[in-house]
């Protein structure tokens, strides 16, 4: 199966109509950033030929781009020489998927068969037409994420179903089945034999046969004594046959005489203007041949000039590859001037960090003396308050007593009174506690903010110089990346770096191309001149061609049997016959034409006057004739009447020995075949039992089972040749039983399970083995349409080192260029560029636009 073009609507990541073209594309990538819809283009073409999308089985309506009704996909490929269209659709909300299969039939696109709009016999009718099932296409020839390495390290079972229908095992199975009808229909056939043999040949029998054989030879006897009496009568026929012969020759060969002198005098007129024409095709072709020589000469020129500018810049492919660097090293060169506006943004930012940073600390250590004082401030009002209190609780005390009254504390008489401030006083201090403390509570919140200003500059700061570290560490590094690059570009160029060498490769690319086109124009000319000359030289090799059948005809002529039959003619004389040798030319064959015409039509006439002479004797031997019959039959006006008569009665006795001698013949055919009858039969029986045993070993699945063991192991031998070249010579592939086992020849020749390989390390063998499986199957199979003529990989480039990565790309390279269109998935720009095209995906808000690049 080759794709040739995709149309894709509403599905996944494209939400508006695309077309995207394989054909012309062999190997390629597709490309493009995560999420943009790369591994959807695989989904749509596992959607459009089995309904089914990897990652959701048959749940296929959640690619339904969000907000649409329904997708669609239109999905051409090419089977050998068939060419193949299937459309297939699925509403967002529930309701049937429709499809429609057709096929390419003398310029028109018509349904493929009854029911190719059905979805169950069009799924049939597309396995069929691919020869692989949903599975095998998965692990064959599209390998989606996650799914690459199951051939690999998968299920037993599932890879020997898979090698079953890749390689046609199944004919094993049809052939069991066959094997046992022809069984029962060698039974069948023995049975019938057998009746037919005690039915249809009863009474044949060797006493039958004698009988008959004794009727035939009396009548066989009756037949030779007529034979006798008409080989007397024919006799004297044969007699006057001769005469009536000859005279028919002399007349048939003046006829033939006559038209052989006209023949001869047309080739003499044709032959006066083929001379002309002859010298004047030679000029022709002179001139052409001098045209030709002289553009080969340019063609040759301009092929020197191509062959210099590859010589000195290499070919359109490293000027492609050395463009690419320039392209990276453009790329590389506006990091490496955004890491450096970074790092001095980062910079400035920072010093401005700093004066805020000694702006905040001089603000934290203003509040922190403010605050002091607000707390002392609190400390006097509440000592006042607390003397205002106790002024106020000793006047509560002493209202009501007099000196000498009883003291209301502790009971001894009171000497005197104390003074009291009053009421007034405590308020007073109340109402100084509460400023005080308010202007406390401010202050603090004030000390509070300036702290958080000071942490807050303090963290910005911190993050600031680990942004400008990491900026420095990073500038370091790609000034550190761009100097190889720059150095490998100025060598590849070959002096200094140019400002923009990319406009540099682009203008050898041009040249180069201007090179190319001037070569093919020159060798278009050349072409043209030599078919020019070519189509001067058949000019005259056809002028030239009439010259020889002209001779050609003249010398049939004189070769002729003619001239041979004369001589048989009694009575006439032979003439001297002109000779054609020497006359080369066409003056001197016209010359030679003109004087055989002659001759023959002087032959023509001493011809009919022989056959004149001739029948003048037919009367004498149709006298002779009457004598013989001697009254045996009715006389007879003619010699001819006589003989019918004859041979009349003859047929009569002839019929009947044939008759009775047919009948024998059919007794002993009967008989023999009754004899070969009985054989058949007992072969019939030794057939059926034949059959029977073969149908029992082809049912035990021996032959099977063997050809998926020999298969895996083929496989796990080229795959080795693959993961040598993949691994550095590390690893080699063998195949047990059901399972692959690596051999790690870098730790002894260790030989353990596949499963036991890293993730990158799995990749490389299961690539190895796909690269082997595609290579392989067409060998492997036992019939003629398991061919993988495409192969899609979606995994794991991204992981590779750069060394391993060139191993991988040329590996795919050699795969895509024995005549399999190879496309990989990847987002390494660096494995993209390297494929000859691409398939380019971008996103964007409205959903995914997909185009074909190449060069």
């Amino acid at each position: 199966m080759r794709p040739l073009r995709l149309e894709l609507k509403g599905f996944s990541a494209f939400r508006d109509p695309q077309e995207i073209s394989f054909e012309g594309l062999d190997l390629f990538a597709i490309s493009g950033q995560t999420g943009s819809g790369k591994t959807s283009i695989l989904d749509a073409i596992t959607y459009a030929l089995y309904g089914s999308i990897d990652r959701v089985g048959k749940q296929v309506g959640q690619f339904v781009s969000q907000g649409q009704p329904r997708m669609a996909v239109i999905f051409e490929f090419a089977v050998d020489d068939e060419r193949y269209r299937v459309a297939r659709s699925t509403p967002a909300a529930k309701g049937q998927t429709k499809v429609l299969l057709e096929r390419w039939d003398g310029g028109n696109w018509t349904q493929a068969g009854e029911g190719a709009d059905r979805v169950r016999e069009a799924d049939a009718a597309i396995r069929s037409a691919v020869g692989l099932d949903y599975d095998a296409f998965t692990r064959t020839v599209l390998l989606p994420q996650g799914r690459f390495a199951e051939f690999l390290v998968g299920d037993a079972k599932q890879r020997r179903d898979i090698l079953t229908e890749l390689l046609g095992l199944e004919l094993f199975e049809r052939l069991a089945k066959r094997t046992g009808e022809l069984k029962r229909s060698a039974a069948a056939e023995a049975d019938a034999n057998a009746r037919l043999l005690e039915t249809e040949y009863a009474g044949v029998t060797p006493e039958a046969a004698e009988e008959a054989a004794a009727e035939a030879k009396d009548a066989a006897a009756r037949d030779g004594a007529l034979a006798g009496v008409e080989a007397a009568v024919r006799g004297l026929a044969e007699r006057w046959a001769e005469t009536a012969r000859a005279i028919r020759e002399a007349e048939a060969c003046g006829h033939d005489a006559r038209e052989a002198a006209a023949v001869a005098e047309t080739s003499a007129r044709s032959l006066e203007g083929i001379a002309g024409r002859i010298s004047g095709a030679d000029q022709v072709v002179a001139s052409r041949a001098k045209a030709a020589s002289e553009a080969a000469k340019n063609a040759g020129k301009a092929e020197k000039a191509r062959a210099k500018a590859e010589a000195e810049w290499g070919r359109a492919a490293d000027l492609g590859a050395l463009r690419a660097k320039a392209e990276a090293l453009a790329m590389a060169r506006g990091e490496l001037e955004q890491a450096e506006a970074d790092l001095a943004a980062a910079t400035h930012s920072r010093s401005k960090l700093e004066k805020a940073l000694v702006a905040a600390e001089k603000a934290l250590a203003s509040r922190l003396g403010g605050a002091e004082s607000a707390l002392t401030s609190v400390k006097e009002a509440r000592g006042a308050l607390e003397e205002a209190r106790h002024a106020d609780l000793v006047a509560a005390v002493r209202a009501g007593v007099r000196v000498g009254d009883a003291c209301p504390v502790c009971g001894a008489p009171v000497a005197s009174l104390p003074k009291t401030p009053g009421a007034a006083g405590l308020e007073k201090a109340l109402a100084a506690v509460a400023a005080a403390e308010e202007l406390a509570t401010a202050v603090q919140a004030a000390l509070d903010r300036a702290r958080d200003a000071r942490e807050t500059a303090e963290r910005t700061l911190a993050s600031v110089d680990r942004d400008v570290a990491a900026l420095q560490k990073e500038l370091g590094k790609r000034r550190g990346d761009l100097a190889p690059v720059e150095r490998v570009l100025a060598k590849a160029i070959g002096g200094a770096l140019p400002a923009d060498p990319v406009a540099v490769v682009d203008g050898r690319l041009a040249r180069l191309r201007e090179l190319e086109e001037a070569e093919r124009e020159a060798a278009e000319g050349a072409a043209e001149a030599r078919d020019e000359a070519t189509l001067a030289e058949r000019d005259r090799d056809r002028v030239t061609a009439e010259l020889g059948a002209e001779r050609a005809r003249l010398e049939a002529l004189v070769a002729g049997s003619l001239f041979d039959r004369v001589r048989a003619v009694a009575g006439v004389a032979v003439p001297e016959i002109p000779t054609l040798s020497g006359t080369e030319d066409a003056d001197g064959l016209r010359a030679a034409a003109a004087d055989l015409a002659g001759v023959l039509a002087s032959l023509a006439s001493a011809l009919d006057r022989r056959a004149a002479t001739l029948a003048e004797s037919e009367d004498l031997v149709l006298a002779e004739a009457a004598r013989a019959v001697e009254g045996l039959v009715q006389p007879a006006a003619s010699l001819e009447g006589l003989l019918r008569d004859l041979a009349e009665e003859r047929r009569l006795a002839a019929a009947a020995a044939a008759t009775t001698a047919q009948r024998v013949e059919l007794l002993r055919e009967r008989l023999e075949n009754a004899r070969a009858l009985a054989a058949t039969v007992a072969g019939g029986r030794a057939r059926t039992e034949r059959f029977e045993m073969l149908a029992k070993e082809l049912r035990a699945d021996r032959i099977v089972a063997f050809l998926q063991v020999e298969a895996l192991q083929v496989l796990a031998a080229a795959g080795s040749k693959h993961l040598a070249t993949l691994s550095s010579s590390r690893y080699r592939l063998e195949s047990e039983g059901d399972e692959f086992f690596v051999v790690d020849t870098w730790n002894g020749e260790e030989r353990r399970s596949a499963r036991t390989l890293s993730g990158g390390e799995t990749f490389l063998a299961s690539l190895a083995l796909a690269l082997a499986l595609s290579e392989q199957v067409g060998s492997l199979s036992v019939t003629e349409k398991a061919r993988l003529d495409s192969l899609f990989l979606d995994e794991g480039f991204g992981t590779l080192d750069p060394e391993t990565l060139e191993v991988v790309v040329e590996a795919i390279e050699q795969l895509g260029g024995d005549g399999r269109m190879v496309g990989v998935i990847t987002h390494v720009l660096e494995l993209a560029i390297r494929l000859p095209a691409r398939i380019e995906v971008e996103k964007s808000p409205r959903g995914s636009q997909a185009r074909v690049v190449t060069g």
